[in-house]
This record gives C-alpha cells, sequence and structure tokens, in this order.
C-alpha cells in the first residue's frame, strides 16, 4: 500500500533596516520550497520544489525596518497543482512596512492548473508614513484548459487603521465559477495592484476604463493616500501594461517625494 504524500510545510522570513544611506538584510531564512535570494533589485522569491501541490502549506514574512527600502519580486511564475493526492495547498504572506519605509512587492503570476484548490492569504501592516506598491497577477488555467478553484484573501492597515479587506473565490467549485457575467467573464488573468503613497492623491476620474482592449476598474478606497486598481483580460503582457497606466494615470504628486 502505498503510503499518502503529506504536504510540504515551509516558513521564510526576512527583515531589512536602514544603515546609513544603504537598506541592509539583517536577517534573511527559508526553505524549499522557498527560496529567498538578494539580487541588485533587492530580494527575489526562486521556487525550490514543484508546486504549489495539493496539502502543501506555506507561511512567508517580510519586515521593512524604519527607513528601508525593499523590492521584493520572484524568478518565475508560480504553478498551483493538484498534485497525486490532491488537497488544498495554501501560502500566507505576511509583510510589515514601518515609518518611512518602502516596499515593491510583484511577483511573476499565479497559475491555478486544472484540479488545483489553492488559498492565499495576505496580511499587510503599514506605518502612517510608509510607502507601498503591491501588485497580484492570476491567471486561471493553462492554455485552455479550466481552471482549478481559488480563493485570495487580501488584509491590509495603515496607522493601525483598517485600508482594505478584499475577499476572491474563483475558479471550479466556486460558489460564482470563473467565466460568468458577474466574475471575469471571458477573461482568464485577474492583476490587482494597491499603491499606498502618502505625498500623491489620486485623480478623479472614470472608476472603469479600457486600456489596450483590457478592462480597468479603478477604486480610490477612503484613505486618500491609496488607490487599487483591477484588470481583467486575456493575457499577461496586456494585463500587466493596462495596469501600470490605470494605475499610475490615476496618481499624481501633490508634495515632495
Amino acid at each position: 500500500m502505498t503510503r499518502a504524500r503529506p504536504g510540504l510545510r515551509a516558513s521564510a522570513r526576512a527583515v531589512v533596516e536602514q544603515v546609513g544611506d544603504r537598506t541592509v538584510f539583517r536577517e534573511l531564512a527559508s526553505q524549499p520550497p522557498i527560496v529567498l535570494r538578494r539580487t541588485d533589485r533587492g530580494l527575489t522569491m526562486v521556487t525550490g520544489a514543484a508546486g504549489p501541490l495539493g496539502g502543501d502549506r506555506t507561511d512567508l514574512t517580510v519586515v521593512v525596518g524604519d527607513g528601508a527600502s525593499l523590492t521584493v519580486g520572484s524568478a518565475g511564475a508560480s504553478l498551483a497543482l493538484p498534485g497525486a493526492h490532491g488537497g488544498t495547498s495554501s501560502a500566507s504572506v505576511s509583510l510589515h512596512v514601518g515609518s518611512g519605509a518602502s516596499l515593491h512587492w510583484e511577483p511573476q503570476p499565479l497559475v491555478v492548473a486544472r484540479g488545483a484548490d489553492h488559498v492565499v492569504s495576505l496580511d499587510v501592516t503599514l506605518a502612517e508614513s510608509a510607502r507601498l506598491t503591491l501588485v497580484e497577477t492570476l491567471v486561471l488555467g493553462r492554455h485552455q484548459e479550466t481552471p482549478g478553484r481559488l480563493r485570495t484573501r487580501w488584509r491590509v492597515r495603515r496607522g493601525g487603521r483598517p485600508l482594505l479587506a478584499q475577499d476572491l473565490d474563483v475558479g471550479t467549485g466556486a460558489p460564482g465559477g470563473w467565466n460568468g457575467p458577474a466574475v471575469l467573464g471571458d477573461a482568464v488573468v485577474q492583476a490587482t495592484a494597491l499603491a499606498v503613497v502618502p505625498s500623491v492623491s489620486p485623480i478623479d476620474a472614470d472608476p472603469v476604463t479600457t486600456v489596450g482592449g483590457v478592462r480597468c476598474d479603478v477604486l480610490t478606497l477612503a484613505d486618500p493616500s491609496a488607490v487599487l486598481v483591477v484588470a481583467i483580460g486575456p493575457d499577461t503582457v496586456r494585463v500587466g501594461r493596462a495596469l501600470d497606466a490605470a494605475l499610475w494615470g490615476r496618481l499624481t504628486k501633490t508634495g515632495s517625494q
């Protein structure tokens, strides 16, 4: 009798601080499938194993100390798969950005393959004067493939107050499915960007716009320093370009950076 594969359990943590005019790493620890590497751009997440597969659970914490600046990306796209034994996989990310600090978070897309059941939880804590750019790109299924199920949860707090609470549940088995008119329609890619920049404020504009054939919903939050953009379309290239244009086209400088 073949023993069922236990899901992987892995955690990773990165802490940076400002020392003089440089941002330095005070702590950097990881284990497969999350491998963290320092690069010229900042911090790169490298996949050390296939997946996430059904049953896997990962936890990542990033702390950007007061006055420090960090860019976090990934070396390639992630592919959520059911694995040989199925089950739900999960990834939890906690981001902490201190006073006067800046974090740009933009990993490569997450692709949810047929049969996968994946949950992503993102918790962000910002100081009042912290800057943040957060970009998440989701791809439902590989080419001409019915996707698995994906649930995402964003919770963002700024200066001790709630800034954003957003949940998404799409894919096969989700209450709204994935391709209905109230969900993504014919689109298979969704990208979401949150910008929190204390020195800028959003320009008044239509909440829905089309950029290069890609629909973008632009939401000004209760906090005047924050703007949320959601773009849906047929591929990551066009969606990414539209997201950038819609996001930064809604921001204007109102004070020194």
